[in-house]
């Protein structure tokens, strides 16, 4: 009897040293991490951390918030989006769980998810109207609508963060996105009325071979109408001048303000107008 007590006393003593040297190991692999984090080594912090969460000392909010912003910093957005999912499944009522919201929304975002992202960032901005992280939310929202092409809904968010929170972080790249759609609309404009100057100047163009081949060229009908075209043309090439005039604007405010996202916008309105171009020197023959 007496012997067993000595090895139970012993087996405590063993089981008590074993758990504390896990301790001090779990807090060490903690506090490496957490280290790493504030350097903004954010590979390293990841690495530590999820070590560190194998310690059960550590399973707890702080541990894996912590893990999220790491992964989220060095764009490991899969494992943060899983972590995310962990996190707002395991600890519901932790302080961080707004944050923990936030970052699914955004991890969804740089994953090409964008449907998944409005929905998540919606609904934090439901639960959590007034958080830090607002302004924020709604601009990735309206980043999600801008990366769909729904750009009047993304206007109409970047036009709240101005209004509402113009000192937040986010208000200057919300300025600059309101300045992007509205030039996209306004270069869209001119790409329509482009194509309505190509497309009336072919119909009036149609329009005077028929009447020549039903009348002939002597007939009055024919000069009339020849003389009609030649008045509309005169009319569209002063019109596509015009427009020409707008595009030549628009690619100047571009080189001074250093703007070219909508390139691609600019060389399609270049090569419109060089069709209708095309098409009024065919008038000439």
């Amino acid at each position: 009897m007496k012997m067993f007590k000595k090895f139970a006393l012993a087996a405590l003593i063993l089981s008590l040293s074993t758990g504390l040297f896990a301790m001090d190991e779990g807090l060490e692999a903690f506090m490496e991490g957490a280290d790493s984090y504030n350097k903004g080594d954010w590979v390293s912090s990841v690495f530590q951390l999820k070590k560190a969460a194998a310690y059960e000392i550590n399973d707890n909010p702080d541990t894996y918030y912590l893990l999220i912003s790491a992964m989220m910093n060095c764009e490991r957005y899969s494992e943060a989006l899983g972590e995310c999912e962990n996190f707002l499944e395991r600890f519901s009522s932790s302080v961080y769980d707004p944050h923990v919201s936030y970052l699914k929304g955004r991890a969804l975002f740089a994953l090409g998810e964008y449907e998944k992202s409005v929905i998540i960032l919606s609904d934090y901005c439901h639960q959590y109207e007034g958080h830090e992280m607002y302004a924020s939310a709604l601009f990735w929202i309206g980043e999600s609508f801008y990366a769909c092409c729904q750009y009047d809904d993304a206007l109409s968010l970047y036009e709240r963060i101005v209004t509402e929170f113009p000192g937040d972080g986010k208000a200057s790249a919300a300025q600059y996105r309101i300045e992007t759609v509205n030039q996209r609309n306004r270069e869209e404009k001119l790409l329509y009325l482009l194509k309505q100057t190509g497309e009336e100047y072919l119909f009036a163009k149609e329009e005077y071979e028929k009447q020549l081949r039903i009348y002939g060229p002597d007939n009055d009908i024919t000069r009339q109408r020849l003389s009609e075209m030649q008045q509309r043309y005169r009319e569209l090439e002063d019109k596509n001048r015009e427009l020409e005039r707008q595009i030549a604007e628009i690619q100047k405010t571009e080189l001074e303000t250093g703007k070219e996202d909508n390139s691609d916008v600019i060389r399609s309105l270049k090569d419109k107008a060089a069709e209708v171009n095309l098409l009024l020197q065919l008038q000439k023959q």
